[in-house]
């Protein structure tokens, strides 16, 4: 008996101690490939979600609360970001789920978040399909797949096109996943396809992200002899691709990436500089005209010594988002917090230094923002990534 209640004792205590510790934190949960090709991206997004937690921690944090960040890893595969989501749910409680990286872990954990009723912030996962399935409890902040080119569109029918005045021979390459197939289904294709006076697509094929050796079809490329070379790829195959566009001597008046790999800095290292002169067109890195932005950019820069990128604004700013959004929280109970969480995103209507944050529901959208202008086109110049379009935020001039 004796020994019975000693145990009841120490279990009150852990409870309550639990409990305790509960009411003192709001848990944020983040799905993210820590092992695996998209560590690298993975290690972007755990600096940038850090960073702005220690910022609003060392302000005393949120009601009282500090936030807290719990990571599992996901490898970016689909199978076990769904596992990865429930053992941050179930077991440590999280408020919300932020992020993924890629749009196949986001499509598989969107579902799953709704159904069981936790706010799901994504911050890059682009692939439009996530936000046109009518979930309530999906938000996204950053710009679709569909809208990752509007920056290199609008430098082509605006820069490109009236200063050569003839019709432009386009090749497109495109890794063969689901965000490949986003941004090519949604953006490039449409958008060639709305403008076939100017532009001929000479050739269009989708790739093997894991392939050893792409020369059969650059060589494809190389014989059609396109104007501008498009390309949609992750690190290690744009890495590959940009070595042996050097080594088969491939040139085109524009080649351009569309974010993922092609904004990372890794991609200019280990290629050996072959991506020197590459453009990439993404979701941009900020209005380099804010003040506030500036001194973000200081900041990152003294911190992690490299210049940041789409990856880490976006990061950053979703914190910053459900810490906005956090505010409105007052339950006890994890369940009626994110709800609460939920209804706040909802009303959310906020300017970051990525622009302005707000959840609509538009054109088949749901929970997204209006992201359309939020995107650059950036070029690598002597092993830097600087935007160059739109004029207004540029931060050197385009050469090509």
């Amino acid at each position: 008996m004796k020994k019975t209640l000693i145990l009841l004792l120490f279990l009150m205590i852990f409870l309550l101690a639990n409990n305790s510790y509960a009411q003192e934190v709001f848990k944020i949960g983040s799905p993210l490939p820590l092992t695996g090709a998209g560590a690298a991206f993975g290690e972007k997004f755990k600096k940038a979600y850090q960073m702005a937690i220690d910022e609003i921690n060392s302000k005393g944090g949120l009601n009282g609360k500090k936030l807290e960040l719990v990571m599992e890893d996901t490898q970016a595969k689909p199978t076990l970001a769904v596992t990865a989501a429930k053992k941050l749910m179930e077991s440590d409680k999280v408020i919300a789920l932020v992020g993924g990286w890629s749009s196949g872990v986001a499509l598989a954990v969107a579902p799953f978040a709704n159904e069981n009723k936790i706010p799901y912030l994504l911050d890059h996962p682009a692939l439009d399909d996530i936000t046109r399935k009518g979930y309530g409890y999906v938000f996204r902040l950053q710009p679709t797949t569909g809208m990752y080119g509007a920056a290199l569109e609008s430098f082509l029918l605006k820069q490109v096109y009236p200063k050569e005045k003839k019709k432009l021979k386009v090749a497109y390459l495109y890794v063969d996943n689901a965000f490949g197939q986003g941004v090519a289904k949604y953006g490039i294709l449409a958008f060639l396809d709305k403008n076939k006076d100017k532009f001929d697509l000479v050739i269009k094929e989708a790739y093997d992200e894991k392939a050893l050796d792409y020369k059969p079809l650059i060589l494809k490329v190389k014989s059609a002899n396109p104007d501008i070379i498009i390309l949609t790829s992750y690190l290690t195959d744009g890495i590959l691709l940009a070595k042996q566009f050097k080594e088969l001597g491939i040139t085109a008046k524009i080649i351009s990436g569309t974010g993922a790999g092609h904004s990372m800095q890794d991609i200019y290292e280990k290629s050996g500089g072959a991506v020197e002169g590459y453009f990439t067109s993404g979701p941009w890195h900020g209005n380099i005209n804010d003040p506030k932005w500036k001194e973000w950019r200081k900041k990152w820069e003294a911190k992690y010594g490299y210049i940041p990128g789409e990856h880490e604004v976006e990061g950053y700013v979703a914190i910053y988002v459900l810490a906005e959004a956090l505010k409105s929280v007052k339950a006890k109970d994890v369940n009626s917090q994110r709800q609460q969480l939920r209804d706040a995103l909802s009303k959310i209507d906020m300017k970051t230094i990525f622009g302005r944050i707000k959840f609509e529901n538009f054109d088949g959208y749901t929970n997204q923002n209006k992201a359309y202008s939020l995107t650059s086109l950036s070029q690598w110049q002597k092993g830097k990534l600087l935007q160059v379009w739109p004029k207004e935020i540029a931060e050197a001039q385009p050469k090509y």
